[in-house]
């Protein structure tokens, strides 16, 4: 007996320990194990705030953010006889949103995560507004998150409404990747500040515990550019024909408007084979290159500002060949002249000329040459607000590089490197009546429609005087009237410039096998410069490579279109008698357009949808037939977007404008959920 009393007393002795130590667990030390299981549990996530939006000078989106949703299904809070009775109709509307699953498979997933007590089944990570509000109707999601079980959380995606229209210039930024362009440049504006909420950890996922957040997110703020949209169209499509044409390695092309600064289109292209372009690199504004001939600007403007030629003086240019200690300088046309004045040697870009303008007036004190190219600011960036400038060279007398050589080949742009918009900033200054005007691509920042930021012209100084500038215009002008630039004449608009094709120097120096940078700067009226235009094409190679034939009709292009554009745009309707094709849209819009433009405005007709003549102030009524294609031609892609989605259709477009072409075309038989194609042009 005394040895069952023992293991009666050790059994009961155990069991006292064990009660004991589970009170102490539950009650004495029970919020310390909670909060520690809570820890390994439930954590704090940052929630990321919608990056803030790109826009072009009228307001068009460069850059926004679009909402994506993360959806899943939560088995365990529907009722019981609720998940089985309409489990098969909400499996089944599920595989009709997404056919990658069936409604079997659906089925399945959550039957067993209800068994299994799991109460987080990820149903896509990609989901957008529209599905989600769908999905939000569908049997069971419809009783709401707690009774239903439908869970979403919130990520964005960045998209570019444009294209690859100035792509690299607008850039990119990932989580794991600063990115570059603006996004990168204006991050701190763009990103805004992250929020933060409680998730709780459930079968290798997240969900929110609740649906209110600890820390609300900041969303950031808008960057509104100087980017116009239809000359970045017209600019990217004249430069990719170019380059395409004479298969180049890749090309860049700026406009920029003389007065101010500001960068109004800006486009850089590779080309990669088999006809297909990419921007993945600003050469614009990262790759510095030596400019050629179009220095030749520069030349003549320090030779001007000097007073050591008036422009109707000659020189004996020897036939267009020179030796300077040993090495020749040729004419692209040798033997052909023995004399040539000032403004003719400059629309014919003799090289002799230059050299021999700059090298006989210059030799004995060069710094006085390197003076006015300073003053140009050629010997450093433009500080454009963009990250990843590239650095200029300018040859200097102390410099190592520096030769007996280099004066006269400096003079015709040689030995020395910059960027293309570095290039374009300085001759800017010269034509602009000699005011220097920094280059900029942001106008302003604002945050919920008020301007935080403001960004004006800025002066950077002045280059030359008003009549050195004058008389610049006018050699620009003799170029294509006259001279080596003279197959872009115009009957549209006056132009002027300079062309510029330069031999690329390998590791070597100047190879027996040639390849070239073809180059032409100019601007556009002629005698009132409005805008300036840089156009650069590396490595033509098909058998053409002088800049008269390979970067000129590029800039011509470029010249006619911006042009037609800004005048269509300016003009005054009831003073030229000008008046727009008529127009398709809403009654309310396009009356306000009517009315500002001081165009006639029938009120008549007072449907939503509305077809406008401006000529006769006609307005008639548009039918939206349902279940058949309408008619959207020569409306904004904002109003056709509106009545085809508001159709159930799913729309793909491209270009910018109103729209051209519509397939199907109107009246076509349509079903739900049908993609339609739209193309927009100016």
């Amino acid at each position: 007996m005394w040895r069952v009393a023992f293991c009666f007393g050790l059994v009961s002795l155990f069991a006292i320990w064990i009660a004991s130590s589970m009170f102490k667990i539950q009650f004495v030390e029970g919020e310390k194990w909670l909060n520690q299981s809570d820890s390994l549990t439930i954590i704090q996530q940052q929630i990321n705030p919608s990056r803030g939006n790109i826009y072009s000078d009228n307001g068009s989106l460069l850059a926004t953010s679009m909402p994506i949703y993360e959806v899943a299904f939560d088995p365990m809070v529907v009722d019981k006889d609720t998940f089985y009775t309409h489990l098969s109709e909400l499996c089944r509307r599920l595989s009709e949103l997404f056919p990658e699953t069936t409604a079997k498979q659906f089925r399945t997933s959550f039957e067993q995560a209800r068994r299994n007590e799991r109460s987080y089944v990820r149903i896509r990570n990609r989901v957008n507004y529209n599905e989600l509000k769908e999905l939000k109707q569908f049997p069971i999601f419809r009783l709401g998150r707690y009774r239903g079980g439908l869970i979403s959380s919130l990520t964005t995606k960045r998209v570019h409404p444009a294209g690859q229209l100035a792509f690299r210039t607008v850039g990119y930024y990932t989580e794991d990747n600063p990115g570059v362009g603006l996004e990168r440049s204006y991050t701190e504006d763009l990103g805004g500040s992250q929020g933060m909420r409680l998730v709780q950890k459930i079968s290798g996922a997240y969900k929110p515990i609740n649906d209110e957040n600890l820390i609300e997110p900041q969303n950031g703020r808008d960057v509104h550019t100087t980017i116009n949209v239809d000359f970045q169209e017209v600019t990217h499509m004249a430069l990719s024909k170019a380059i395409l044409k004479h298969d180049a390695d890749h090309g860049c092309a700026v406009v920029m408007e003389i007065a101010t600064g500001k960068i109004k289109a800006i486009s850089n292209l590779q080309n990669k084979g088999e006809g297909k372009l990419v921007e993945n690199y600003n050469y614009a504004v990262g790759e510095s290159y030596e400019p050629g001939s179009i220095f030749k600007v520069f030349s003549a403007m320090a030779a001007l500002e000097d007073d050591l030629m008036d422009p109707n003086d000659s020189m004996d240019i020897l036939y267009g060949e020179r030796e300077y200690f040993g090495k020749p300088m040729r004419d692209s046309d040798k033997g052909r002249h023995k004399y040539l004045n000032f403004k003719k040697a400059f629309a014919l870009s003799s090289n002799v000329f230059f050299s021999s303008l700059i090298f006989d007036n210059y030799a004995n004190n060069p710094g006085d040459y390197l003076q006015h190219l300073r003053r140009l600011e050629l010997h450093k960036k433009t500080g454009i607000d963009i990250i990843g400038e590239g650095e200029p060279f300018l040859n200097q007398p102390d410099s190592r590089t520096w030769s007996q050589l280099t004066l006269p080949w400096l003079a015709i742009g040689y030995e020395n490197q910059h960027t293309p918009l570095q290039v374009l900033t300085a001759y800017n200054g010269v034509i602009n009546d000699g005011k220097l005007m920094r280059p900029y691509l942001v106008e302003e920042i604002t945050d919920a429609g008020l301007v935080v930021k403001s960004f004006n012209p800025v002066m950077a100084g002045e280059v030359c005087s008003p009549e050195t500038s004058k008389i610049i215009r006018e050699f620009t002008q003799e170029t294509v009237e006259h001279g080596t630039a003279s197959n872009i004449r115009s009957s549209v608009v006056s132009m002027a410039g300079k062309t510029g094709t330069a031999q690329i120097a390998s590791s070597k120096g100047y190879q027996k096998f040639r390849q070239y940078n073809a180059s032409y700067i100019g601007h556009f009226p002629a005698d009132k410069p409005v805008y300036s235009v840089i156009v650069m094409i590396n490595r033509p190679s098909n058998g053409v490579f002088y800049a008269s034939y390979v970067a000129a009709p590029v800039f011509k292009e470029i010249a006619e279109k911006v042009y037609t554009i800004s005048v269509l745009r300016d003009v005054e309707p009831k003073d030229s008698g000008f008046y727009p094709s008529p127009m398709k849209g809403y009654y309310a819009d396009l009356k306000t357009i009517g009315k500002s433009l001081d165009f006639p405005f029938s009120d008549k007709e007072h449907s939503a949808l509305v077809a406008y003549d401006p000529k006769n102030g006609l307005v008639q009524k548009t039918a939206v037939g349902v279940g058949a294609m309408p008619d959207v031609k020569g409306m904004g892609l904002r109003d056709a977007l509106f009545i085809l989605e508001g159709q159930g259709l799913k729309v793909k477009y491209r270009g910018t404008g109103h729209v051209k072409n519509q397939f199907p075309e109107k009246g076509a038989r349509l079903s739900e959920g049908q993609t339609v194609y739209i193309n927009l042009a100016l």
